[in-house]
């Protein structure tokens, strides 16, 4: 029988309150022995951590990869005392996110996570996004889309699992060199099966061009199926590893789900599994937190961005299994800690300690990340060959946006068959800052746009063109009146008529578009994917593999054009002819 034991200090009721006092520390754990002398029940402390994004670095003295070892450090020594172990595990959506983690595309991360002793990491969503290796796009070979999360994994240290992820060829899971199903471990002399999943609808989540011949499974028949054949293997435990989560708000009682959201994923998985085969479940995705048992499963999730950690507690008997959990509320991964007690201080505040000792962070985690960090500097510095007379911003006080506006010159240049190009806004969604002015290298500009989009072509008319832009054009006033598409090779007039709009679009020239002219439109991946959703465009065509990417044609359209650039170079003439007044833009300026 096993039973669930309360957290051992209970967080306030508040949403703030949410992380666990650090320094709290369990009761002292007395090892019980058996008749010759071997301990025939442990603990074992189960870390779990997801949604990092590449964020390795600590951001006002809270997180970080190094502090999180301080942590880990503390925790191990805690256990060996007691015979027990400690499980450290990742649920997914790793390396994106995070600058120098993504130009390292994940590299800087998975040495982290290797000197930090992981024992296994959840294919998430996101550890798509970076697609085929950055060094293989240009051997004139059509890239492997899954190249770069493949050689994450070689590089790991510890499995990465995805018990529900299938190879469309095969119908069966996919087979990459450390990529699997789920894994056995030996903790403290147990063997412990780990089975790794990830949401249902992972793959809708990231590029769809890195994904193409894959698909996901449900959840639960994917986990029996693999805890069935753990157990088979000799698994004293199965834990789920899974990309998909939940989320509450508070923490003083594990049994209480009156302030989780009770339709989530995971919690859905949990009610469906067969009692008694799964002894515990670490969750992410959801950017949330939760530390409760449902369906008498144990499940933990700490947040994102290595803020905090979750921690659950299994006490094993030899033969008998799981006898008890501990459950843990989330744990600020802090520097020191605030007067309130629990949330990270940026300045002063009490030194953080963990299990009795002071919390300082690994200079070994530090060190393991510094090769890949050499590299990720060397690439930041390397010069374009173009000089900026003044900033290109991307949000100045009128319609358009010099930034984006050379994002979509760069974009109709790498298509030639191209008529136009329709770009990006400056909004956060799309260009992230402004480019300096000064002597242009590759990292600020990369600062401006890190994702893996690539160049998509689409055959429209011109009155599907008129419809794409209105749409987008709506779109944003009903946001922030910011971030309007950029275009290049054609120009838009808008009219208003009260609240009403009309879209003219004309030629370098001055020519009209008619309504029934053919146009190749060259566009982000992410846009022909819209455009064909609102039913304005017939999808791109699959293959898009061997398409540019979007950052790539940029910097290349740069070192070919060369010399000293200006912002007015972006703006003059204006490719938006807009109303000084009028309703159906209210807010605007020309």
């Amino acid at each position: 029988m096993r039973c669930l034991l309360r957290p051992i200090v209970a967080a306030p009721a508040l949403v703030a309150a949410c992380v666990l006092l650090a320094g709290a520390s369990p009761a002292e754990q007395v090892p019980s022995t058996d008749q010759d002398g071997a301990i025939d029940r442990v603990t074992l402390s189960i870390i779990g951590t997801t949604d990092l994004h590449g964020r390795v670095f600590p951001n006002d003295r809270q997180g970080g990869v190094a502090l999180l070892g301080g942590y880990l450090r503390n925790l191990r020594a805690a256990r060996a005392a007691d015979g027990g172990a400690v499980l450290l595990l990742d649920a997914g959506d790793t390396f994106e996110g995070g600058i120098a983690a993504n130009i390292s595309e994940g590299a800087l991360v998975v040495d982290a996570y290797n000197a930090l002793g992981y024992d296994a990491l959840a294919i998430g969503n996101h550890e798509f996004d970076y697609g085929a290796l950055d060094t293989a796009a240009r051997d004139g070979r059509t890239p492997d889309m899954r190249g770069a999360l493949k050689a994450a994994a070689a590089r790991a240290r510890f499995p990465f699992l995805a018990a529900n992820l299938i190879d469309a060829a095969t119908g069966r899971p996919v087979a990459w060199p450390n990529v699997r199903p789920s894994t056995l471990v030996d903790a403290a002399g147990l063997r412990v099966g780990i089975v790794g999943i990830m949401t249902r609808y992972a793959l809708t989540r990231t590029l769809a061009a890195n994904v193409q011949g894959l698909d996901t499974t449900a959840l639960e028949p994917a986990v029996e199926h693999e805890a069935r054949r753990l157990r088979r293997r000799g698994a004293d435990l199965v834990l789920v590893l899974a990309h998909a989560g939940g989320a509450c708000f508070r923490f003083d009682d594990p049994t209480d789900l009156s302030s989780c959201d009770d339709d989530a994923e995971i919690f859905e998985l949990a009610r469906r599994l067969p009692p008694g085969l799964v002894d515990a479940i670490v969750a992410g995705h959801s950017h949330g937190a939760v530390a409760h048992e449902v369906a008498g499963i144990p499940i933990v999730q700490a947040y994102s961005r290595g803020s905090a950690f979750a921690r659950v507690d299994l006490t094993v008997e030899r033969g008998a299994g799981v006898v008890s959990a501990r459950l843990f509320p989330p744990q600020a991964v802090c520097a020191a800690v605030a007067p309130d007690g629990w949330s990270c201080a940026t300045g002063g505040g009490t030194p953080a300690a963990y299990e009795g000792a002071p919390v300082r962070p690994d200079a070994s985690i530090v060190a393991a990340m510094q090769p890949a960090l050499d590299r990720v500097n060397r690439w930041r510095a390397e010069p374009l060959g173009v000089t900026l007379d003044t900033p290109l911003p991307r949000n100045p006080d009128g319609i358009e946006s010099p930034l984006a506006n050379l994002f979509a010159d760069a974009i109709l240049a790498a298509a030639p068959g191209a008529d136009l190009a329709i770009g990006m806004g400056g909004r956060r969604a799309g260009l992230r800052r402004d480019l300096p002015a000064g002597a242009l290298t590759r990292g600020p500009l990369y600062d401006v746009f890190a994702f893996d989009n690539r160049i998509a072509e689409l055959v429209m008319t011109g009155a599907q063109v008129r419809q794409a832009l209105a749409r987008e054009l709506t779109r944003e006033l009903a946001r922030s009146r910011r971030g309007i598409p950029s275009v290049s090779g054609i120009r838009v007039r808008v009219t208003c008529d009260g609240d009403r709009r009309e879209l003219e679009i004309f030629r370098p020239s001055g020519a009209p578009i008619g309504p029934d002219d053919t146009l190749v439109v060259a566009t982000t991946d992410f846009f022909a994917r819209r455009a064909a959703r609102d039913a304005v465009a017939a999808p791109p065509a699959a293959a898009q593999a061997s398409a540019p990417l979007v950052r790539e044609a940029v910097s290349d359209w740069l070192i070919a054009r060369g010399g000293r650039l200006d912002a007015a170079d972006f703006v003059t003439p204006p490719r938006w002819d807009t109303p000084a007044r009028g309703s159906c833009l209210a807010g605007t300026s020309r």
